[in-house]
């Protein structure tokens, strides 16, 4: 039998934080320029209130792109923690049964021993074979520490 990865391991999404960070840069340039290139009574028209929605309304969208790009799941020796858009939850290994990836699902889900499941956002159906053999990696660790966690 191979031995698993080392512990602590992360595991984060590829193809979707090139697209948050992307998206986030061609946003702040498309917003930088804009104002740039606006014409100097255009920019006096603005009052306060209306600078102010426009800036909520770009940093809201930078917030979510954060958000997207910060997901991730990592595997340590006392548990998992998986960090989804804007949550961070920490499970004992005795807590994790198995992780399911695969079909017409986006991202891997996580079964729990309390019958409950949760997303695991940094292993996405978008990053194809590298997402797959993630699942398996972890799947496979989930199986080793909840085996090792009933022999105990």
């Amino acid at each position: 039998m191979t031995p698993g990865p080392h512990l602590p391991k992360t595991y984060r999404p590829a193809a979707t934080r090139i697209v948050a960070s992307v998206a986030a840069n061609c946003l702040v340039a498309v917003i930088v320029v804009g104002w740039i290139a606006l014409p100097a009574k255009s920019k006096a028209d603005f009052d306060w209130y209306q600078r102010i929605t426009l800036i909520s309304v770009f940093a809201s969208f930078l917030v979510v792109l954060w958000g997207v790009g910060r997901c991730k799941l990592v595997a340590e020796d006392t548990g998992l923690t998986v960090t989804n858009i804007f949550s961070t939850r920490r499970y004992d290994w005795a807590q994790a049964v198995a992780l399911e990836f695969g079909g017409s699902a986006p991202w891997a889900v996580l079964d729990l021993s309390d019958g409950t499941s949760t997303n695991v956002m940094a292993l996405q159906a978008v990053d194809g074979n590298r997402a797959s053999r993630s699942a398996r990696e972890l799947a496979g660790i989930i199986a080793a520490k909840t085996r090792a966690d009933r022999n105990d």
